[in-house]
């Protein structure tokens, strides 16, 4: 259940701060905004207490969290999904794939000039999910819970292993 309820507090309150931002500047996108972080909320509640769901659903939680993470990031962060449709119907643990690239923003640079591109792919049987390694100056106090939640949920549900591997690239 822990594992289940686990939703950064830190996004929320990014959330807000854009929103408060965008109410004094553009009160279109405010509203935008609002709806965005809106369906984001309602898709959590609607998967967090399934052990699993298809994957069409898990990349349409995962395109509007990231919506919500571009109104506040802009052209400095990137998202490509490129998974096959006969691969949407793959059960997947709820949040994972929101989790990762959660993770992978909070914990690397990303500027218009050089976008952070965070991909999920499918190869094989796999889903992959890669982003390049550009730790930020100030090291973001990480607890490790993302990733150890992920690789625990998926313990208890399958005998192939979540492997993270840090490259070069």
């Amino acid at each position: 259940d822990a594992l289940r309820s686990q939703v950064d507090p830190h996004f929320l309150f990014n959330s807000f701060n854009t929103l408060l931002e965008l109410i004094e500047t553009d009160q279109g996108r405010a509203a935008e905004h609002v709806e965005k972080l809106s369906a984001c909320f309602r898709q959590i509640l609607l998967v967090r207490d399934k052990e699993l769901i298809p994957l069409r659903d898990e990349i349409g939680t995962l395109r509007t969290y990231f919506g919500l993470e571009q109104q506040r990031f802009g052209k400095a962060i990137d998202l490509l999904v490129d998974v096959p449709k006969e691969c949407e119907m793959a059960c997947v643990v709820p949040l994972s794939l929101q989790l990762l690239v959660e993770n992978a923003l909070k914990h690397n640079v990303a500027t218009a000039s050089d976008p952070l591109r965070v991909e999920v792919r499918a190869v094989g049987e796999m889903l992959v999910v890669e982003n390049p390694d550009r730790p930020r100056r100030s090291a973001v106090r990480s607890t490790g819970f993302g990733l150890e939640s992920i690789t625990k949920r998926y313990a208890a549900l399958s005998t192939v292993p979540v492997r993270v591997e840090r490259t070069e690239e």
